[in-house]
């Protein structure tokens, strides 16, 4: 017997409305989820033991010559994100030759933070990667916290500054910024392109669904976050699961950013199943 195909799935509440179709089993299940924190996804992807996945788009852009993108998925915003935060002790700009802990969860959330806080802020903090928790360390005057953890943090309220990845992006560019995209590993799709296409369409077919279930995901989502349901469904509305021209144009706006700070070392391109 054949074994089921993987799907890599991110650990947050952000992508209730893509997986939870799946979970209720409304779609077609022909297929084993795998969960984890965007980090890693990645690292799975990039040692093959996922071929078909949700990954951030550092990731993507980084080692686009072994992937390809799904089309019309990603995790996107316009503005503020909500769940991709930035907690300082000090004004940003002040923040220069202090040390700010990153989450270990997000390539992309990290490469950004470091771009919004060079381009709007002119600082330059020293940047160390470790485990997020619900204070600072002592030394630490800044802190990056992403998905559920972020949402925590800020329903807590107790840190005096703190910025939102999302919004800072669109003060600096005016477009959407993508956080995470789904993509196949080229190797993969040219041995099963039929699995690839089948995975897509579920996919798709879930998030449509997802889209129309909302009061029931917030519902669920309560359960995982200290947030009301009100608040949730306004969380939700802030993100956007489309990977069009706005969300492309934002996304290489993004590559080329990485580029000039020398984070890759060609300017990457955008490629579809």
């Amino acid at each position: 017997m054949e074994p089921k195909p993987q799907l890599g799935r991110i650990r947050y509440i952000n992508v209730l409305p893509i997986y939870y179709a799946i979970d209720q089993g409304w779609v077609d299940n022909g297929f084993e989820l795998v969960s984890g924190t965007p980090a890693e996804l990645n690292r799975h992807m990039q040692q093959r033991r996922l071929q078909v996945s949700a990954i951030s788009s550092y990731e993507y852009g980084r080692h686009s010559q072994d992937y390809l993108l799904l089309p019309q998925l990603a995790i996107a915003t316009r503005g503020d994100v909500g769940s991709v935060l930035f907690f300082s002790r000090l004004p940003f700009h002040r923040l220069s030759g202090k040390e700010v802990l990153l989450s270990a969860g997000s390539a992309t959330s990290a490469a950004l933070v470091k771009i919004v806080l060079t381009e709007l802020y002119g600082a330059r903090p020293l940047y160390r990667v470790g485990p997020v928790t619900d204070r600072f360390m002592d030394g630490c005057y800044g802190m990056l916290a992403i998905g559920d953890e972020a949402l925590r943090l800020k329903a807590r309220g107790c840190y005096p500054y703190f910025l939102d990845l999302g919004r800072a992006w669109h003060e600096l560019t005016n477009l959407p910024f993508v956080f995470g995209v789904w993509a196949t590993r080229r190797d993969y799709f040219a041995q099963q392109p039929e699995t690839v296409h089948y995975l897509h369409r579920t996919l798709l077919a879930a998030k449509a669904l997802g889209m129309k279930s909302m009061p029931e995901i917030c519902r669920q989502a309560a359960t995982a976050v200290p947030m009301p349901s009100e608040a949730l469904a306004a969380y939700f509305q802030l993100l956007n699961y489309e990977l069009d021209a706005g969300q492309q144009e934002g996304l290489e706006a993004f590559f080329r950013y990485l580029y000039k700070y020398g984070d890759y070392p060609k300017l990457p391109h955008l490629e579809f199943i």
